[in-house]
């Protein structure tokens, strides 16, 4: 397994990205295209926030359509350069409204009632917004780094840091109840929960190596967790899909793709089951998704059944021109069916009205 170093993660730069571009134009349709993945080389991949862009001064409130909240499904995607947070209708690609006052919008997740949650990179927290919603529920202090968020059947709401790598876990989603979990994992991406509560995430040592931390439901403490088959080069966040753990891996296979790699857990072991590519035809069909979203007929897929989409922001598509969110079949991975122009996105996450 090939090992790469924290200060080769960082050297990478994109351009500076455009505002939204994708206001007006709703989804489109990504061509039949079969494109080539270029081989590792001496490129290294996206460590968060490799670079700070310029921030624009945003002096607007957030706003959202009259009819936002009674939309069925919306579909919230960060901004890292305007720091906002915009939100579309999922189906159509329609814009419906903005949220702003973000510091580095990271990571995102959804709870049973389609709350959804954002993790604020550089300010140390995440908050919490109703669906359709414009004013903050909640405000949950992690500290760190936040990078993601993932919710369980019982309303806890585990918000991971990125640097240090540790997991804040806040009890019922309350906001005082907060205990934090370290080690051994130095750098952690968003951990996510299954159906019996337990929180798996990929992580990294000082010097770059992959590893899984969990923290196993019923424990106070994260556990290193071993592996059957599975390969992963550069670790992205895990998810829930339904019936598996969906291990994100940014470098699959070695080559600028996304690969989700579906495992079971039994006691401490991650056994590998089967996995999906996710490829693009953008800035040479490099491919890039730290925190892909499983789409399901419910906010929380704790129902058995596998979710039908992914929709994740493709940080390889920011070329100095614009970012996409694309939307790929699940589990059959390819190409994107359908993607939305964005500036700088770094976060997308579903949420269903009930």
């Amino acid at each position: 397994m090939k090992s790469l170093s924290f200060g080769l993660h960082a050297a990478l730069l994109f351009g500076t990205a455009a505002f939204l571009a994708g206001c007006g134009g709703g989804l489109q349709s990504s061509p039949a295209l079969s494109p080539s993945v270029l081989p590792l080389g001496d490129v290294a991949l996206t460590v968060p926030h490799y670079v700070q862009r310029p921030v624009r001064s945003d002096r607007t409130r957030s706003a959202m359509s009259p009819n936002a909240k009674h939309r069925q499904i919306l579909l919230y995607v960060g901004d890292d350069e305007t720091n906002d947070v915009y939100v579309y209708d999922y189906k159509s690609g329609k814009p419906v409204g903005t949220l702003t006052g973000f510091d580095g919008p990271y990571g995102e997740c959804v709870d049973g009632k389609g709350d959804i949650y954002f993790a604020n990179y550089d300010a140390g927290n995440a908050v919490e917004y109703a669906h359709g919603g414009t004013q903050v529920l909640n405000t949950y202090d992690s500290g760190g780094t936040p990078i993601g968020c993932s919710v369980d059947s019982e309303g806890d709401v585990a918000v991971t840091s990125f640097d240090p790598g540790e997991v804040t876990v806040f009890a019922g989603g309350n906001p005082s109840e907060g205990t934090t979990y370290s080690g051994p994992c130095d750098y952690s991406w968003t951990m996510g929960y299954d159906d019996k509560g337990n929180l798996v995430g990929g992580g990294e040592t000082s010097s770059g190596g992959p590893e899984f931390c969990a923290l196993l439901a019923g424990t106070k403490s994260i556990t290193l967790l071993s592996t059957s088959g599975i390969t992963i080069d550069f670790p992205g966040g895990t998810r829930w899909d339904g019936k598996y753990f969906l291990l994100g891996d940014q470098e699959a296979g070695g080559n600028f793709q996304t690969g989700l790699v579906r495992a079971t857990l039994k006691d401490t072991t991650l056994t590998y089951v089967s996995e999906s590519i996710l490829i693009d035809d953008c800035y040479n069909d490099y491919t890039d998704v730290v925190n892909p979203f499983v789409v399901g007929k419910t906010n929380t897929l704790f129902n058995g059944k596998q979710g039908t989409a992914i929709v994740g922001p493709n940080l390889r598509c920011v070329d100095g021109n614009s970012g996409k969110v694309d939307y790929w079949h699940y589990p059959v991975g390819g190409l994107p069916y359908k993607y939305l122009s964005a500036a700088d996105p770094y976060g997308s996450a579903v949420s269903i009205a009930q």
